[in-house]
């Protein structure tokens, strides 16, 4: 039987929640009615915040029940649009050849652009193209809110285990299950839904991809792994260090092309340029961006009262 089930079963003695509640009233200072009944409508400001997020909540949920109607109303077979291997390796494609040439027609409809109505008439073939692109993001990414997973978890649970509240097996519940499915270090390249990053992830070592996972992906302190794995912190640090000279080289080079395609970067991806640009002039072939420790080192108590001492 479990500790928790022990609790349940034995602790037939209500009083000290009572004293607590009471206690909690006394220091909240709740005004109390004629009828001995708290007045928790002058409550601190707990209940907006939990009407906020419940409300996020909903309308989360809304989002997700009008992208699944509008998915199962208009389904879109969106691999015969994409590219197979052999089209992708072929000089010339059906596919790239439309792209191309919506793309050019657009190219030329902004170049011809001179009154308002025909700016309006750019303006609306752009808002189109993203409504597009927020659609087939919708119908493969789980896009959530900041509505934190632990939200409405019952702190310490007498009936229903710890673990059923955890955000992993609350989003099983809801049929979020692909993030479950491929958590795993040999299945790193399928947590992404960029296709570069998942090609970069799938050509690492099976060793390179374990300790990428459980670092990144599963935070776990670098003499953490040591132990797992039976290795020496110092040799867990100088693996991380090569992996991130891969990866961030490749991602630099990667970026680096699409700048001199003309195409757009995000401001993460602008920053992640600019500092790697800057160590490469600083460090060369050996540049790296490190992952910065926030935390303040503390300071021992020995050596405090030594200090005193003396």
């Amino acid at each position: 039987m479990e500790s928790w089930e022990d609790e349940l079963l034995l602790d037939d003695d209500f009083s000290d929640e009572e004293e607590d509640a009471e206690e909690q009233i006394e220091e909240t200072g709740l005004e109390m009615d004629a009828d001995g009944f708290a007045d928790w409508e002058d409550s601190p400001d707990t209940a907006p915040v939990d009407e906020t997020l419940e409300e996020a909540l909903a309308e989360e949920r809304a989002l997700e029940l009008e992208s699944e109607l509008e998915q199962d109303e208009h389904p879109r077979d969106y691999n015969a649009e994409l590219e197979d291997e052999e089209e992708e390796s072929a000089p010339t494609s059906e596919k790239r050849l439309k792209r191309e040439i919506r793309a050019e027609a657009l190219k030329r409809l902004e170049e011809a652009a001179r009154t308002e109505s025909d700016f309006l008439t750019v303006v609306d073939e752009w808002n189109m193209l993203d409504r597009n692109r927020e659609r087939r993001e919708r119908d493969h990414e789980n896009l959530r809110g900041d509505v934190p997973l632990e939200f409405q978890a019952v702190p310490d649970p007498r009936i229903a285990p710890l673990w059923m509240n955890l955000p992993r097996f609350r989003q099983l519940c809801q049929g979020n299950f692909l993030d479950i499915i491929f958590s795993c270090p040999y299945e790193l390249h399928e947590l992404t839904s960029n296709r570069f990053l998942s090609k970069l992830f799938f050509t690492l070592s099976d060793e390179q991809k374990e300790v990428l996972y459980y670092l990144f992906v599963k935070q776990y302190s670098t003499a953490r792994l040591a132990a797992i794995r039976g290795q020496s912190d110092r040799n867990i640090r100088k693996l991380r260090m090569t992996i991130q000279k891969k990866l961030q080289k490749r991602m630099y080079e990667h970026l680096s092309e699409k700048l001199e395609n003309d195409h757009g970067l995000t401001l993460r991806e602008r920053k992640f340029v600019e500092e790697y640009e800057a160590l490469l002039q600083t460090m060369g072939k050996d540049a790296v961006i490190r992952r910065e420790n926030k935390t303040k080192p503390r300071k021992k108590k020995a050596v405090l009262d030594d200090a005193e001492d003396g």
